[in-house]
């Protein structure tokens, strides 16, 4: 059970990969849960993971206001439900109804009693889960699955010196803003770096349309970005700078020799810690009402005439009391491995950041001793997955 493009790729796969691995005829089905982090695309991302069957949102919440076994899901001889993102209840509720086991896994500390294990990934999460009831064998500290999801392959190739990765969204609403900001930031580095290289890993999840409106710049004073023209998979701004597009499933080629990423918060900020690749990581604030708040934060912006004001002002009460770092390597190391930067932005104040950084070899080259130290490694979906298959035995 899952929810969003992050907790898909990054959980999902890696746990579904062990399970074909070792049982290439086991019955896997995905189900979908609501999500207000959702891109719409999750469906269509679930399918590509060959598996038998996936179950949509829709057809969850038939089964949360009617009892309806969602389609595919039907009554097996043995089976488990693992939460793997969004509502764990969800989860215990379907397991419940199908008569299966029920775990979870996540970054935030949860139990209930009628949960068969939690997994975890650190020793913190391991306490804080044991302090809500559940015993020793009911707990198992089995590391982050983000590291099997990160499989960084033999044939890298250096794009330009520096070589620097240039994150956008994976939703539609908010690279309307994005792209124009990475294209003026390209613009400017670009002048500085006459050989450097600019790379974009394009989202699956975006639309076409997005791409060219975000390329033609309709959004551009959002984040004072500029608009570029495209040819092929090359993006042209202004000053004659070329960004190259690249699938999504290319990112970890460049992320083994980058020298510098930037990005927006996100399990990519995770990714890029384990491949070792020091970021800055960019929490705009030009405009509050689009940043994704989890709970009823998030649903106030819907509410006619007043949503935008009431879910802008819910955003700057939850940046003002943020205490914790946002990017995940940080927040998971205890360290300043990441340059996090939350403010007002636009390509002129990221772009000096940048450079302050490219030309500090000594401090790049701490962040990433850091990353490399404090980075999770691979194990977490095989050790999942033995627990699990032990239950059965």
């Amino acid at each position: 059970m899952s929810n969003g493009p992050g907790e898909l790729y990054t959980w999902s796969k890696p746990l579904i990969d062990e399970l074909q691995n070792r049982h290439p005829t086991i019955k896997i089905n995905i189900c979908l849960i609501p999500c207000q982090f959702a891109s719409g695309k999750e469906a269509e991302i679930a399918k590509s993971f060959d598996v038998n069957f996936v179950s949509t949102v829709k057809e969850f919440l038939a089964f949360l206001a009617n009892n309806k076994t969602p389609a595919g899901l039907g009554k097996e001889e043995q089976g488990f439900v693992i939460s793997l993102g969004g509502n764990p209840h969800f989860a215990i509720k379907l397991a419940k109804h199908l008569g299966y086991k029920s775990y979870y896994y996540s970054f935030n500390p949860f139990w209930n009693k009628k949960l068969t294990r939690s997994f975890v990934h650190d020793e913190k999460r391991l306490r804080q889960t044991k302090r809500r009831g559940a015993k020793d064998k009911q707990v198992l500290l089995v590391g982050n699955l983000v590291a099997d999801s990160v499989k960084i392959p033999n044939n890298t190739v250096r794009h330009g010196r520096p070589h620097i990765m240039l994150f956008g969204s994976s939703r539609n609403y908010h690279s309307l803003a994005l792209i124009p900001f990475i294209i003026g930031l390209a613009d400017l580095l670009g002048q500085r770096y006459e050989n450097a290289g600019f790379v974009w890993p394009v989202s699956k999840m975006l639309d076409e349309q997005t791409i060219a409106q975000g390329i033609a710049g309709l959004e551009k004073d959002t984040l004072s970005g500029q608009s570029g023209r495209r040819m092929g998979n090359e993006i042209i701004t202004q000053h004659g700078i070329r960004i190259k597009m690249i699938d999504e499933q290319e990112r970890y080629a460049h992320m083994q020799v980058a020298d510098l990423a930037i990005t927006i918060p996100g399990t990519n900020t995770l990714e890029l810690g384990i491949a070792g690749l020091p970021a800055i990581v960019v929490l705009p604030v030009n405009r509050l009402e689009q940043i994704p708040l989890e709970g009823l934060g998030q649903w106030l912006g819907y509410i006619p005439f007043v949503g935008k004001y009431l879910k802008r002002y819910a955003v700057k009460l939850f940046l003002d009391g943020l205490k914790i770092p946002f990017s995940l390597p940080n927040r998971f190391s205890g360290e300043d491995l990441m340059l996090e930067i939350k403010a007002k932005i636009n390509p002129e104040s990221i772009s000096e950041e940048a450079i302050k950084l490219l030309e500090n070899p000594k401090e790049l080259a701490r962040r990433r001793a850091g990353l490399v130290k404090h980075m999770p490694k691979p194990g977490a979906a095989r050790k999942i997955i033995d627990s699990i298959l032990e239950d059965f035995s």
